[in-house]
């Protein structure tokens, strides 16, 4: 049972016995006649859920030391269980699950675990989690704010997060026989991506303000598209001067190179002329003995990070423009390609995408202020027909 204590120095402290075992927690309330109301209504809480058996200690102490002893002793007073808990089959999942992943998302999965999942869920069966346990918990995400009152997670960040409990559950309820409860749950309507090109005069204005030693590296990003990853992986040896070719094969990505992101992002980029005199002269003034064509001061390949916060920034501020991602580069060769009237083929190609859909389903928008096509060429085509 639980019961109150006051301390010494006047705090409140919650002083439980369970399993055969004290557990006493402090608490940061003075023992004042409302705070001693207010503990008490906690305790006669505590010791309802303890009597009907439903009692868990990180429903009260989440950071507390002592969850997992109390857990330890719940489970060995129990061992009979039909089902796991869900810390140990997440646990088990994701051994499964990993050989699938390339390490960067191995490790997000393994810190939304650690993080959100198992804190929230890790011990409870995992065929006692419902429908309303992940409604409330996604509220729960939902509601957290930033210092501004906005929100902290997005939609699309939830529905990520969410997803590996929702993998867990559908081959648990599979493997271990019993009705998969989340039938109905629907994944939150995620917000269309916003994206910020750049004008031709922005770009212009941008690669004046950048560093000369760094001129050459965007001028690649903005002609080509490439993702930073994409360019931070490429080896000289994917660099085909003879034939014009840059080489796509491979990603830099959380200090290690890896597969590119899909099939059709493996592909053959053709060097206009200014690409080509750019990679000339980065390969004239290379220095670095580790095959890379771009690398920091360590020899090893650039880090997004890096690029981001000592270059790309640090360069809107300097041309006065406005602030947006250095993903934007490749947003800006995508839209400028399209004004120049290049094959949407061949644009598509260039970027790695499947089709030719998400150019003008993202990109469409912004054409007509890069390429001034606003419909007057076809009224002055049919101003030239007499028809009005």
């Amino acid at each position: 049972m639980t019961h109150i204590r006051i301390r010494p120095n006047g705090r409140i402290q919650f002083d439980l016995h369970l399993y055969g075992c004290r557990f006493r927690e402090g608490t940061k309330l003075m023992a004042t006649p409302k705070n001693l109301t207010q503990a008490k209504a906690t305790l006669k809480q505590m010791n309802a859920e303890i009597d009907l058996g439903c009692f868990q200690y990180r429903d009260y102490f989440p950071t507390s030391k002592k969850v997992a002893k109390f857990e330890q002793l719940q489970r060995e007073k129990h061992p009979d269980r039909e089902y796991p808990f869900f810390n140990d089959f997440a646990h088990q999942w994701f051994e499964r699950k990993k050989g699938t992943w390339k390490n960067s998302y191995k490790n997000t999965v393994r810190n939304i675990l650690d993080k959100y999942l198992i804190p929230q869920f890790g011990n409870t069966l995992i065929n006692e989690i419902t429908l309303s346990h992940i409604d409330f918990y996604r509220q729960e995400l939902m509601d957290i704010m930033k210092d501004d009152n906005t929100r902290q997670l997005s939609n699309r960040r939830i529905n990520n997060l969410l997803w590996p409990v929702i993998s867990m559950i559908s081959l648990a309820a599979e493997e271990f026989k019993f009705e998969y409860p989340l039938r109905r749950y629907r994944s939150l309507k995620e917000e269309k991506a916003e994206s910020h090109p750049m004008t031709i005069k922005e770009v212009r204005l941008f690669l004046e303000h950048t560093p000369q030693e760094w001129k050459d590296y965007f001028i690649i990003r903005f002609w080509t598209g490439v993702r930073s990853c994409e360019l931070h992986g490429l080896e000289w040896q994917h660099i085909d001067f003879e034939h014009r070719l840059i080489r796509i094969r491979q990603n830099w990505v959380n200090g290690e190179v890896c597969d590119v992101k899909t099939a059709k992002s493996r592909r053959d980029l053709k060097m206009c002329d200014t690409v080509f005199d750019a990679f000339k002269r980065i390969h004239h003034l290379a220095s670095s003995d580790s095959g890379f064509v771009f690398t920091g001061r360590s020899g090893e390949p650039l880090d997004t990070h890096f690029i981001s916060k000592k270059l790309w920034y640090p360069t809107l501020i300097k041309a006065g423009l406005k602030r947006r991602r250095a993903y934007e580069t490749r947003h800006t060769a995508a839209v400028l390609h399209i004004a120049a009237l290049e094959n949407p083929l061949y644009i598509s190609q260039m970027l790695g995408h499947s089709d030719t859909r998400l150019l003008f389903d993202v990109y469409a928008p912004y054409v007509a202020n890069a390429s001034r096509s606003d419909g007057s060429a076809f009224d002055k085509l049919m101003r030239s027909e007499s028809m009005l």
